[in-house]
């Protein structure tokens, strides 16, 4: 009797989940196929601030014994960048979608030690030394960042008014930087000295997404994605003179040299997120006998974004360079480069505003 229940309650189970399928089908004799019902375009633009945990530029020493040392770094400004999407719809809830966002951004700081900060003495640029006083030292550094994927997404529609869409596919990210760092000396009449650090980093991996919309009354909604991706990467990054030196300066010291290191093989995890609100306007007519309504939809949104690049930039470090009697010694002779790297994640954050048009006629 026992295993005549279990059996039973076995075989209810199965019934029920065999029904259930049944019921989500467009009908019994109706196969599932992937039709093509709708495609849609859009554009955005993002007011973005970049953001480097490696931006120091210049040490200053303090003026007598027993003062602190203050480094400066760049600080980066908002930034516009766009963004273009596209794809399509099938068998009503699926999407197939394409996109490429941009962002080019540029940003320099300058300080003159002597006199303009209070207290302080000889300045040291990063990667440039000599027992001298430098003046008038300047930051400058460069993000250059393309990010595309592809990804195939399916909404679940709940109890209204609630929406839900899983996407997963590939992303592909590049993301150039050089950080400048460039000098005139009170030393020997040279001027504009300095050295460039260049970061060059490509990847592609697998891509997933989670969006969920609030629908509200009118065509407005709230909605918030949380994406993420995970980036197999090749980095170089360099070390160059921003100008040619023929001769030695600063008591014997050289900075003619420049330095490659070898392409490094990473992972890069991203992770990015986004906060909303929209507005759609729906328009179009009835079609004939036994077809469906054909509507076309124009949608506003606009919010917030953020945004996080893992140990996405490397960069030289100060290594060779030493602190004696509140100055600074450059690389010797001898020496042929850099002691090591630094790695630092870059992010960016900022107001987005995009138009979205679909349509449904097909």
């Amino acid at each position: 009797m026992k295993e005549f229940f279990k059996r039973s309650a076995i075989s209810v189970i199965v019934l029920g989940v065999t029904a259930s399928a049944s019921a989500g089908m467009p009908g019994n004799n109706t196969p599932w196929t992937t039709h093509f019902s709708g495609a849609f375009i859009g554009v955005e633009g993002l007011n973005l601030r970049p953001m480097n945990g490696d931006l120091d530029y210049v040490t200053i020493f303090p003026a007598n014994s027993g003062g602190s040392f203050y480094t400066r770094g760049i600080s980066t400004s908002y930034d516009w960048g766009w963004r273009v999407f596209g794809g399509i719809n099938f068998t009503e809830n699926d999407d197939l979608t394409l996109s490429w966002f941009s962002m080019n951004t540029s940003d320099s700081d300058s300080v003159s030690p002597a006199g303009s900060v209070s207290g302080f003495g000889p300045s040291a640029p990063r990667w440039i030394g000599g027992n001298n006083i430098w003046n008038n030292v300047t930051g400058r550094v460069t993000f250059d960042l393309d990010d595309a994927y592809a990804v195939w997404g399916h909404t679940i529609n709940f109890s209204n008014p609630w929406s839900v869409r899983f996407a997963g596919g590939l992303e592909y990210a590049k993301l150039h930087s050089k950080l400048r760092i460039a000098s005139d000396s009170s030393y020997s009449g040279e001027s504009n000295i300095g050295f460039e650090a260049k970061n060059e980093t490509k990847g592609i991996g697998p891509r997933v997404e989670l969006d969920m919309t609030y629908h509200l009354p009118y065509g407005f909604a709230l909605f918030g994605n949380t994406n993420a991706a995970l980036l197999v990467s090749d980095r170089e990054i360099s070390l160059d003179p921003t100008v040619a030196v023929s001769h030695d300066i600063f008591d014997n010291t050289y900075i003619n040299y420049s330095s490659d290191f070898t392409t490094r093989k990473v992972v890069i995890p991203r992770f990015g997120m986004r906060l909303g609100a929209s507005y759609s306007y729906v328009w179009g007519q009835a079609g004939g006998e036994g077809a469906p309504c054909r509507t076309t939809t124009l949608t506003v949104d606009a919010g917030w974004q953020v945004e996080s690049y893992i140990h996405a930039i490397e960069r030289p470090d100060n290594g060779y360079f030493d602190v004696t009697t509140n100055n600074v010694r450059a690389m010797q002779a001898p020496d042929s480069g850099f002691a090591g790297t630094k790695t630092s994640n870059f992010s960016d954050q900022g107001l987005f505003v995009g138009v979205r048009l679909g349509t449904d006629w097909v």
